[in-house]
């Protein structure tokens, strides 16, 4: 005889068909699950699984959540930026520290205080080309600039970027849509933001070649670098300076991290940045900032 259920009870007797029934949804139930636990390998919810387990080894299973965690701990902190990890207050300590290793925090404070001392006295002449200066206005960028964890300089490199520390990138090298009337649809360098009136540093040793001192549009007041490197001739060209602020002149032989000039707004422009252009054999242009990232130690 066929067993029957009781509907009123609100439970099954059982069968064999429902058994199997059972049994099949539960295979498939518990393949859906090794399915998802491979789509998501995260260990997070791994241990939210785990969590939810009881039994007799449950102590076991909690010990193994306590590793999953820490090796998860672990892989985040290897694989983020050193830089990432800290405040931009620690950034900017960092990058005096590493910059500015003979100044220390007090010695350093006090240079910049001296500058200002200088400048405002009328009858005081100042070598804007002197090393004391130029540290000094590179120190006074470094705590005022807007930083963005977009590069790591290396103040001793041979090849360095245009600013002791990473700041904010508005646009990048390659097709884009124009930002203004008269902007390229095809950006041939990378536009940087650290803020108006930044000191900007050579990339690396070189002679200046043109210096354009007027804001006729296009790149504004700009200077072009050439640099031997590894035998190759390489161009550096900053573009849409401030107007006055250009700090070398054609035919100067110069030196990686000097300064070239301040961030502007001249030429056609729509806000402050310094517009960076690399040309190898000084005529083709390549991407600033992977070549950066190649090239600078």
């Amino acid at each position: 005889m066929r067993p029957t259920t009781d509907h009123s009870a609100g439970r099954s007797e059982p069968d064999a068909p429902v058994t199997r029934r059972a049994a099949r949804e539960a295979r498939e139930a518990e393949t859906r699950s090794i399915r998802r636990l491979r789509r998501n390998r995260a260990a997070v919810t791994k241990a939210t699984s785990s969590a939810q387990a009881t039994g007799p080894g449950r102590a076991s299973r909690g010990v193994s959540l306590i590793a999953m965690l820490a090796v998860l701990g672990i892989g985040v902190a290897t694989s983020l930026p050193a830089m990432a990890l800290l405040t931009e207050e620690q950034v900017r300590a960092k990058t005096v520290a590493a910059a500015f290793p003979d100044a220390g925090a007090n010695g350093a404070a006090v240079d910049v205080q001296a500058l200002d001392r200088v400048e405002s006295d009328q009858t005081a002449v100042v070598d804007r080309e002197s090393p004391e200066v130029t540290a000094a206005e590179q120190l006074a960028a470094v705590r005022s600039m807007r930083i963005a964890n977009t590069f790591t300089n290396n103040p001793r490199g041979a090849i360095q970027w245009p600013f002791p520390v990473g700041v904010p990138i508005s646009s990048w090298f390659g097709p884009r849509e124009a930002p203004t009337a008269g902007a390229s649809t095809n950006h041939l360098g990378v536009d940087f933001t650290p803020g108006e009136g930044v000191p900007i540093q050579i990339i690396a040793d070189g002679v200046v070649r043109e210096v354009v001192l007027g804001d006729n549009g296009g790149c504004g007041v700009n200077v072009t670098i050439d640099h031997m490197i590894n035998g190759a001739l390489v161009s550096s060209k900053y573009c849409h300076m401030q107007r006055g602020s250009v700090q070398v002149q054609t035919g100067q032989a110069v030196k990686v991290a000097d300064i070239v000039g301040k961030v502007g707004n001249t030429g056609v422009s729509t806000g402050a940045h310094l517009h960076l252009e690399i040309r190898l054999n000084g005529t083709e242009p390549v991407d600033p900032y992977a070549w950066l990232k190649a090239n600078a130690s």
